[in-house]
Parts: C-alpha cells; structure tokens; sequence
C-alpha cells in the first residue's frame, strides 16, 4: 500500500556514499532557485532591477518551508534577457519566473508554494502570477512518443465539488458561502475560467481538483469554444462518470450549455437561479440543492429571498433606501452618483466602492452608491438604476461595463440609442474601470492595466452612450 503524501510528512532516502557511511536524506517537495551571482540578474550596474535577495530568505524561513522546499541562491540560471529569473521544481513539475523584482512577487511565489502543499499536489501558478510565468524548456514539444499518445487519466474515489466561473465575484462569493456550509458537506473547490489560457493549462486543472471532484459546475460567460481544453474536460467527467452542469453567466437556460454537461434541466436551473439571485445564501441553498440530487446528501435546500436588482448603497446600513440616504447625505454639499454592479454587493467586494465613497466625503461631496445589474433594466423608459439620482447629482462615475446599449448580432449596432437618458440625467459621466488585478501587479506593470482585467471594462461610446455635460 502507498503511503498518500501529506505537507507535513517527511520521507528519507538512505545513501551510502563512497567512504562507506550511510546517510539519510531528508527528500523535498520542491526546490525554488534564483539568479544571484550571473551576468545580469541583480545588476542595478548594468541597468537591470535590483533583486529581492533577503525577500527569498526570510520568507524561507518564516514559513516554515526548509524541510519541504529546498531553497538556492544560484549562479546563472539561462534566458539572460528576462533578467531576475526563478526556476520552481514541485512534484515533478517545473515553473520559471521573470522579472522578479520586488518582495511583493516573492510572497506571490511563496503562496503559490503554500497552496500546491495544502492541496497535496501541482497547481496552475495563479492569476497574479501568470505574467510573470514562461517555460524555458521545449519538452512540452519533445515528449516520448508513449508519453505524447498517453492521454491524462484519475484513479481513485471521487469527492466534492469544483466550481469554475469567468467572474470572479461568483469565487469571492463562493469563499464566503464556504464558510457557512454545514459540517461534513463535500469538499468545495474554485477556479477562475479566464487563467485556463491554454489546452495545457486544462490539463493540469484535470489532474488535479477537476480529476478528484464528483460535480464539476462551469459557469460560462461566452462560447464554450472559448474555453481551452472544453473537450478534454467533458471527456474526462464521461470516463470517470463525473457530474458536469455548465450553466450561462446571463441567466439563460442554454441548449448547447445544456447538451454539453449532463444534470437534469430542472436543476441546471435551479443553479441558475442560484447564482443570477447571488450572495452566499442563494448559492449556498443551490450548492445544498446540488449535493442532495447528485451525490444524494441529506442537507436539505430552500428558495433563498432575492435581493433587489437595484438599491442605494450605505456600508453602515444592509439595507438602504433613498430616504436612509437623504438623512445620511448633507444635502447642501454637491452629490456624485457611483454606480457599481450588483454582483460586488452580493461577493462582498465592496472596498472599492467605501474607498470611493470615503474619498468623495473628504472632499466635501456627498456620495450617492446605487448597485444594479444592468442599466438596461428601464422603469417608463429610463434605467432604473438612474432614478434615485435624478435631480440629486452633479456628476456620475461609473464602473459599469457596456452598459446601455443593446447590441444588434444581426447587423450594425446603432450609436447613440441610449443618449436621451444621460442626456436627462444632464450631468458629466465619468467612466471608471473596477480591475480585479492585484494592485502590486500594477505598480511593476509598465503597460498599466492587463487586458485580461480590462477586457470587461472598457468604455465603448456605442454601447454605453456618450459624456454629456
């Protein structure tokens, strides 16, 4: 029987070395190199970023990691070009990094470190990661022609759940409901649909969570075409007879989604419902709903109360209305209207609405937060989500994304359709972008925001209208 590896087990190999003597040699996980005393890591000198050097140390040693993960500060390590370069070995697998110039990428890697030894096995570098990531070696086109025709393959008891999402307040959400699970609920696992960039990338997430769940749920936002490695993952859960649901990020019941998985109709919408509802009670009573049907649990479910699909928004009160804002606002002051997306209340995600609301105040400007799900939701003609602000604000900052417009697939989208409404608003919109990119991302990054955290947030005039003011 083989002994199933855990981080907190340590094996040994017994060595006999030349002189007679047999030594014992505590065997890692891993092994984390970098660049230290090459031609132009480090060398501030010669133009290149200083580097993190007692950052990987200390971080080494506060975690607790010299028995699990051998650290080296190393001579040259190769690609010379990308300059402040890492090579990770873990179980077997390897991973470099570039670039790495700054503390704040060493903890990167070193959570990254921790979360594949909680997990018990290899995972994809995450997304705050992934820029940083290449592969200096080509065996990915090399393998041995048995290795190349091997296709990925699980054995074992399957258990829990894995949920994978395009939008990432569906995760933050799924972190919370986590928490509220009852005792002995299955295994409940996340990941994010848009770092699965590669067939690659599938393949890992396929010997890993995805291999051992017995439910897989993939909310979609798009084609299933634009999910690398669909195909492999549907073959998978037929081989090893998973539960596959793959549901729509906008709510509706799709054919295809529906034909590509294979739960019943009546609980894909059920999961539907679920997450168009949001907020840990609503997914949590569809989680429930999902492990008694499929894995035949005993939990129980019950419909969850739906939070409105517009409100104003106070982070003192949990449920405002207008009249709780008029008492709260200094109505001689100027007002600016916020505008964020219902999904960010519901995940809990609201620090960069109270930042934006904080800073407004120490202005002198009263805040007015308004949550929707679209502005496309119209009460007699005008968005809904605009009301509370008519005759109210002097400004609006929106972080919505393509907001007003409907576009026509069939032919040409017609600009402009939506500009009576800001033109009855009658006051400046600024556009503002809501980026899930980790803010010291950010800083390094020279290119500023990545199209990966921007792609949904950005400001089209056909779609959202035009600045008026």
């Amino acid at each position: 029987m083989t002994e199933t590896p855990t981080s907190s087990a340590l094996h040994r190999q017994k060595v006999t070395r030349p002189d007679g003597r047999t030594v014992n040699i505590v065997q890692r996980r891993g092994h984390l190199s970098y660049c230290y005393s090459g031609c132009c890591c480090g060398h501030v000198d010669r133009g290149y970023a200083p580097l993190p050097v007692d950052a990987y140390k200390n971080e080494w040693i506060a975690r607790k990691l010299r028995n699990t993960v051998h650290l080296t500060r190393a001579g040259c390590l190769g690609p010379c070009s990308l300059a402040n370069v890492a090579s990770l070995v873990f179980d077997g697998r390897s991973v470099w990094f570039h670039s790495v110039n700054t503390p704040w990428q060493v903890e990167l890697i070193y959570d990254y470190i921790e979360s594949m030894i909680r997990a018990d096995h290899f995972l994809t570098p995450p997304t705050e990661l992934a820029e940083y990531v290449f592969n200096f070696y080509d065996w990915d086109f090399r393998a041995p022609p048995e290795q190349a025709e091997t296709t990925l393959t699980q054995t074992g008891p399957l258990a829990g759940i894995v949920v994978l999402s395009h939008a990432d307040t569906d995760l933050l959400t799924l972190a919370r409901v986590r928490e509220e699970l009852p005792p002995g609920f299955p295994p409940l696992h996340t990941h994010p649909l848009q770092s699965v960039r590669s067939e690659d990338a599938m393949q890992t997430l396929l010997g890993g969570d995805l291999g051992h769940s017995a439910v897989l749920v993939l909310r979609v936002h798009g084609a299933l075409s634009g999910i690398p490695g669909f195909a492999a993952l549907q073959a998978q859960a037929r081989e090893r007879g998973q539960h596959l649901a793959v549901i729509s990020g906008v709510g509706d019941l799709d054919p295809d989604f529906a034909r590509a998985g294979n739960v019943p109709l009546d609980l894909l919408d059920t999961l539907t419902t679920a997450f168009i509802q949001g907020g840990p009670a609503a997914l949590g009573q569809g989680l429930r709903a999902l492990s008694d049907r499929l894995l035949l649990t005993g939990f129980g479910s019950e419909a969850a109360p739906p939070t409105p699909e517009h409100g104003i928004y106070l982070p003192e009160l949990e449920h405002t209305t207008l009249e709780d804002w008029e008492r709260h606002a200094s109505l001689d002051r100027p007002t600016v209207g916020l505008l964020f997306y219902r999904a960010h209340l519901l995940s809990g995600n609201t620090a960069f609405v109270d930042a934006l609301l904080s800073a407004l105040e120490d202005q002198g400007v009263n805040g007015m937060a308004v949550y929707t799900s679209s502005l496309k939701a119209l009460e007699d003609g005008f968005p809904a989500a605009l009301a509370p602000m008519l005759g109210r604000v002097d400004a609006v900052i929106s972080t919505l994304s393509f907001a007003l417009g409907e576009v026509n697939s069939q032919g040409v989208t017609q600009p402009g359709q939506n500009v009576p409404a800001l033109e009855r608003l009658g006051v400046p919109v600024v556009q503002a972008i809501a980026s899930g990119m980790a803010r010291g991302a950010w800083a390094l990054s020279s290119r500023g925001l990545s199209p990966l955290d921007t792609a949904m947030n950005v400001a089209i005039p056909e779609f959202d209208g035009r600045i008026v003011g």
